[in-house]
């Protein structure tokens, strides 16, 4: 008798035993394999999610707006972005060990669906720069399928246009550089609707792929202060940057209050 087919179900990749909670906020102790196997198990099953890099000025913002809180937890994915979330992890006692850059993770997601044949689709920047950030992921990984870019200089009649070039094209991956936390918002609006498994918000990433911003020496990535560098070449991201003393101080705050049994 002939052999009958054996259907095989992908089984996602359980990231619910490594959530932490920060200030009611979720973030994921994943590190950058992990986020890997997460991301191609994802593809796998074909179920749309969107990632969140969380940095420390998201985390502020989370912490005081419960419908931008309620948007954080709702990706299914959450990576410690910035130096600052693992610092008030630190402080607060919450096992959040490893720092993922969102553009290492861009970056290294881009490498990987090079190498299994994935569609990628950039979106944001201003324009020109997803075009270049294409060129050269394109150079580094000559098998990547780019399938679509568009700026993110659009406004809301533009926008069914995109979501069309986006579904048209039927990319695994999306990578959404509209800033935070409108590229947030507007993956949790559309990410399922558009069928995307992956999508992920990359903040600033094009424009360093692009070379429009250089990006800080390995050394200042590995001791956390990558932020200091790029606001001595880009000072309009002090307003992002200001948020960390806060952040601290809401830190060291709540950890006074577990301490003393209040609230």
């Amino acid at each position: 008798m002939p052999r009958r087919a054996v259907l095989t179900v992908p089984v996602l990749v359980d990231v619910a035993a490594s959530r932490r909670e920060l200030f009611g906020a979720q973030a994921h102790d994943v590190g950058l394999e992990g986020a890997l196997r997460w991301a191609r198990d994802r593809i796998a099953a074909r179920v749309p999610g969107y990632v969140v890099t969380l940095n420390g000025s998201l985390l502020v913002q989370a912490a005081r707006d419960p419908a931008l809180r309620a948007l954080v937890n709702g990706a299914a994915l959450v990576t410690a972005d910035g130096i600052g979330v693992i610092l008030a992890a630190r402080i607060l006692g919450v096992p959040l060990s490893e720092r993922l850059a969102g553009i290492d993770l861009a970056i290294a997601l881009c490498a990987s669906a090079a190498a299994a044949g994935h569609r990628v689709f950039l979106l944001g920047g201003a324009p020109g720069v997803a075009e270049d950030a294409a060129a050269e992921l394109r150079r580094r990984h000559p098998a990547l399928q780019i399938v679509g870019t568009r700026h993110g200089f659009f406004d809301p009649q533009e926008e069914e246009g995109v979501r069309e070039q986006i579904r048209q094209a039927r990319p695994e991956l999306l990578m959404v550089a509209l800033g935070a936390p409108r590229q947030e918002r507007w993956m949790q609006r559309w990410s399922a609707a558009l069928g995307v498994p992956v999508s992920i918000g990359v903040g600033g990433s094009f424009d360093v792929l692009a070379g429009r911003v250089p990006r800080a020496p390995r050394w200042m990535q590995r001791v956390g202060l990558e932020w200091l560098y790029r606001i001595s070449r880009e000072p309009r991201r002090w307003s992002v940057v200001r948020t960390i003393p806060p952040l601290f101080l809401m830190a060291i705050r709540e950890r006074w209050r577990r301490r003393a049994g209040v609230g």
